[in-house]
């Protein structure tokens, strides 16, 4: 695969003494497309050109961005980094890089979409800045993001993580005694064509094996003068300061689960568990498809995306400002699907799915969270009882 087919590369300095590497295609660049801006965010060891196979179509009726967030892809800070520039490689740098972007270089507000990592990333710019996202896509979203507690929180100061400040908070430069331990036991057997490939295999649902020139691209990133800092930063650096539950329920934009059955990572488990926190959202299930569905079924993202984007470009047009929180928009019934066949034939369903728990394990993680939600209204009082109980009502209702 040549170099155009992965889109051609522009550069945007940010913070950092960084070059942040970006695609544009649509409008902005050939004045073909007044569509709405829509911008893609990519999940962790990948870059913004794992949408390639997205924006060729968007294109025609779309003005498309992906970004290459810092330390990923080719998106690097000038090497070697200096203790006093604060560099972390964390949720809070990447969330304030996108949320830069779409000011500097986007210059209105988007439809984000985020795969994995970058749905984290994508739910914490809508809870953060609404006034940026126009709506949401979540391609398997990730609902958990590093190990070490938030700065300043209780669990930081306790004896596990106070124990392991002499490995530092995730700040580059890293300590070398760490750095050596990391590449020593870890980095290069993550690295290696083998165990990318293996990983590949394991999240895809097509296990035929994955494109080689995929694997290449992974592996160039890791290349990088700065590659092993900014691994050993993300290992060290702390979660945000609210949990991703905590996100979701300030979200106030329309919002498109778009969710790969055969994810291995992130189970249909946890696109249920999303929907019931969001009733109002559209959740369409992909099969077959794994952790990462634009790239291996485009054609069916693409069509899902599209069709939603335009319903909620409707909903605007009304001046309503309420997104249908029925679904209905996209013509789409619930317990109907469509069945889109990908380039390679393919056939690839996707399914308008209600919330309601279709497996044990489901069914065991409703009463879970239910059971969790009442310990909180007890716990919390009268004070936070109410809010509680309409959450529970939530869940329920979708039994």
């Amino acid at each position: 695969m040549g170099s155009k087919d992965w889109g051609e590369e522009l550069y945007w300095n940010w913070d950092y003494n960084s070059r942040i590497c970006y695609r544009q295609v649509g409008e902005a660049l050939h004045f073909t497309t007044s569509g709405p801006a829509v911008l893609m965010v990519h999940g962790f060891g990948v870059a913004g050109w794992h949408f390639h196979r997205n924006w060729v179509d968007l294109q025609r009726d779309h003005r498309v961005w992906t970004v290459d967030l810092l330390g990923q892809g080719r998106s690097w800070p000038k090497h070697p980094v200096t203790l006093s520039a604060g560099l972390r490689y964390s949720v809070e740098t990447w969330t304030r890089q996108v949320e830069n972007f779409l000011e500097q270089c986007v210059g209105e507000p988007a439809y984000v979409v985020g795969n994995s990592l970058g749905g984290y990333l994508a739910v914490m710019l809508a809870a953060r800045r609404p006034d940026l996202v126009r709506g949401l896509v979540m391609l398997n979203a990730t609902p958990f993001w590093a190990f070490r507690p938030p700065p300043g929180s209780a669990a930081a100061r306790g004896l596990l993580w106070s124990a392991l400040d002499w490995a530092g908070d995730g700040s580059v430069p890293v300590p070398e005694s760490v750095k050596h331990l990391v590449e020593k036991y870890w980095w290069n057997q993550l690295r290696s064509p083998a165990t990318i490939s293996a990983m590949l295999r394991l999240v895809y649902a097509d296990k035929s094996g994955p494109d080689m020139a995929l694997v290449a691209r992974i592996v160039e990133a890791t290349e990088q003068p700065g590659a092993l800092d900014a691994f050993t930063s993300i290992v060290l650096s702390p979660k945000a300061e609210l949990s991703f539950d905590e996100l979701v329920e300030r979200l106030r934009c329309p919002v498109l689960l778009l969710y790969g059955k055969e994810d291995p990572w992130v189970r249909p488990l946890w696109g249920q568990r999303l929907k019931r926190r969001l009733p109002a959202a559209t959740y369409l299930e992909l099969s077959p498809a794994g952790h990462c569905p634009h790239h291996e079924a485009p054609a069916a993202v693409n069509r899902a995306l599209r069709t939603w984007v335009a319903a909620q470009e409707r909903v605007r047009a009304q001046g309503t400002g309420d997104q249908d929180p029925s679904g209905t928009g996209i013509d789409l019934d619930l317990g109907k699907n469509w069945e889109v066949v990908e380039a390679d034939g393919r056939v690839v369903r996707v399914s308008h799915i209600d919330g309601r728990p279709r497996s044990a394990a489901e069914w065991l993680d409703l009463a879970a969270r239910n059971a969790a939600l009442v310990w909180r209204i007890v716990t919390h009082g009268a004070a936070g009882g109410t809010s509680h109980v309409k959450k529970l009502w939530l869940h329920k209702s979708t039994i």
